[in-house]
């Protein structure tokens, strides 16, 4: 998860790096319009842009700003002025954010600007009886970070018996899905090395993890506490699926 120090230039590099616009290509063999100026839209003008020069590529985008939710505004009161994010928290696949600056551009997303630094920890959940865990340390953290992930392992273990190491158990599952997942199934580029491990997690104890169960069986089969299997649904509920 990753916090980008400049996300309106990442929407303006794309798009003046390849300068998207009528002009440039007169008369041009074939014509593509793409539907929202979004991180989503720009990446893919982009990527037509440069793999096809003698493409015209047209962004359509019903706001006078390009990027979607990956900018901010100014607000000014009589206490002064104070930006605001439009929307973006999470930032994910931060590879894929790199990979779309060299494949299109030939250089790096830092040479544009656009800086990704890690937030530790990567969010804070909040109970509806008001408690609060921090969740999302990363391996290599300061000292300070340790102090931190282990008060948050403390707490997970008060929600249920070894509820850190359950995490623990739960997550490396969830990396192992991940890892042959996004390659082989959604990149859809045959990757066989992440197959073992994939299998291994979705088959061990009588296939209890197996992906194509509805995650919320999974959850209560892995955990006791409300609280923990409230913790592993978020990320499903905050892009909009059910359990």
């Amino acid at each position: 998860v990753f916090l980008t120090v400049a996300w309106l230039h990442f929407a303006f590099c794309l798009s003046s790096s390849h300068q998207l616009s009528s002009t440039k290509v007169a008369g041009a063999a074939r014509r593509v319009v793409v539907v929202g100026g979004g991180v989503g839209g720009l990446a893919v003008a982009a990527r037509i842009a440069s793999s096809a020069p003698d493409t015209l590529v047209t962004i359509v985008e019903k706001n006078s700003y390009l990027g979607g939710r990956c900018g901010s505004f100014e607000v000014t009161t009589t206490r002064g002025v104070f930006r605001h994010e439009r929307g973006p928290s999470l930032l994910l696949l931060k590879q894929v954010y790199q990979d779309l600056f060299q494949d299109c551009c030939g250089k790096s997303c830092e040479s544009f600007g656009l800086e990704m630094k890690q937030c530790i920890p990567a969010y804070q959940v909040v109970f509806d009886d008001g408690d609060t865990i921090e969740l999302g340390f990363p391996n290599n953290v300061d000292e300070f970070s340790k102090q931190a992930e282990q008060k948050s392992r403390d707490k997970m273990n008060s929600y249920e018996a070894n509820g850190a190491q359950k995490w623990d158990k739960y997550m490396q599952s969830t990396a192992a899905f991940l890892d042959c997942g996004l390659p082989n199934f959604i990149e859809e580029r045959l990757d066989l090395p992440s197959f073992p491990a994939f299998l291994y997690e979705a088959l061990k104890d009588g296939a209890k993890s197996w992906p194509l169960k509805p995650h919320s069986n999974v959850l209560d089969a892995t955990f006791d506490s409300q609280k923990m299997r409230a913790m592993a649904s978020f990320q499903i509920l905050y892009v909009g699926l059910e359990p």
